[in-house]
């Protein structure tokens, strides 16, 4: 199949490694790989009813959160942070031969797509919603994606999302012990715990949209309609990001230290020696910062919460969840990162590693941890 490479859809044939690499690893924080779940096959008694895209090219594409680089700040009209990434594997099965790529609302983007895919917009229609969906998200964490489809009435399979039984029932106890004393409030319950209704209650909070069960919750923060959905939705995600974040500090000190104390064997010269060693000095002082970073922005939701639930301050609240939807795409880029390095480094380094042989893309790994990392001009 000869496919139109055009103006906006990229052949990208450079950095054949990680896109070979992103199939092995299957979903982070930043990568949504639906390309290993057809690889897989795991998803085909799904797919003729509930596949993620209808389109069968965009349903095995690999989508990832990517900071564009200053060769691709032109692609856009305005600053992008962060932008949504579309890769179309040029084999799904052998991944070193690179793919084709475009950002989601980069310039030409709707008619490059539309070409590329040999359809028009209306036949698009949901396939393109999907995708403003999830360039709306600050990272592609398996839950919130999932939440975003759901609360917008898209279901595909769970095959599409690594979410394990043992990671839902460690978010539920964690929202469960954050949600005691605001149900407390909210239902009138006074010293009594009643377990069985905070339990009801988390539950809820973490359905796929906000039903009656919550209809005190909403009288008390005096939010309607889909302003208390939008509400919720971003209750939701601080939740989230909160549990994760616990879980996933400790780790990061510890691949910091793994990564500080890896030696590199063989002969290596000057440049490589001193550009790995500011590189790793670079990353440990911006995760420093960027797990700073996120703590301060849950420090604000927990005195939010706090104000409400110790001294029945709603309005406070109620404003911090009307203006979350900045602090989250902050919070979500912050966690996001610290995820994909956690993740990506144990992925491809084992514990017991102490020294690698290949130089170049040991550096290369640096490198890219150090420009994720790297302080961003705000949209």
């Amino acid at each position: 199949m000869n496919m139109h490479t055009g103006h906006a859809i990229r052949v990208n044939t450079n950095g054949i490694r990680s896109l070979a690499a992103l199939a092995k690893t299957a979903s982070t924080s930043r990568v949504l790989n639906l390309n290993a779940v057809a690889a897989s096959g795991s998803g085909n008694k799904y797919d003729a009813q509930t596949p993620f895209f209808s389109d069968r090219l965009l349903n095995c594409a690999i989508i990832t959160k990517h900071r564009p680089r200053p060769e691709e700040i032109d692609f856009f009209n305005e600053n992008v942070p962060i932008a949504t990434k579309i890769i179309f594997p040029i084999d799904g099965e052998d991944l070193r031969l690179g793919g084709r790529s475009i950002f989601v609302n980069q310039i030409g983007y709707l008619n490059a797509l539309c070409d590329f895919l040999g359809k028009d917009p209306i036949e698009l229609d949901n396939d393109l919603t999907i995708l403003e969906l999830l360039n709306e998200l600050p990272s592609l964490d398996p839950f919130l994606v999932r939440e975003q489809l759901r609360r917008h009435n898209f279901d595909p399979s769970d095959n599409y999302f690594a979410i394990t039984p043992s990671d839902t029932a460690r978010l539920e106890k964690f929202v469960y012990r954050e949600l005691r004393s605001l149900v407390m409030l909210a239902f009138s319950t006074g010293g009594d715990t009643n377990t069985e209704l905070i339990k009801r209650m988390s539950n809820a909070i973490l359905a796929t949209n906000a039903d009656h069960r919550l209809a005190p919750l909403q009288e008390t923060l005096g939010l309607e309609g889909e302003a208390f959905q939008r509400g919720i939705f971003s209750w939701k995600g601080f939740l989230y990001y909160k549990w994760q974040f616990a879980e996933t500090k400790p780790e990061l000190q510890r691949v910091v230290t793994h990564m500080q104390g890896m030696r590199v064997r063989g002969r290596m010269d000057s440049l490589d020696g001193y550009a790995i060693a500011s590189t790793r000095n670079s990353i440990r002082s911006r995760i420093q910062e960027t797990v700073k970073r996120a703590a301060d922005i849950l420090a604000l939701y927990d005195e939010g919460l706090a104000g409400l639930t110790e001294k029945g301050n709603a309005a406070d609240f109620r404003k911090f969840l009307l203006e979350a939807p900045a602090l989250f795409i902050e919070l979500g880029y912050a966690m996001g990162m610290m995820s994909h390095i956690v993740s990506f480094w144990r992925f491809r380094f084992k514990q017991t590693q102490s020294e690698v042989s290949n130089v170049d893309e040991f550096l290369e790994i640096l490198r890219d941890f150090d420009l994720g990392l790297a302080p961003r001009e705000p949209a």
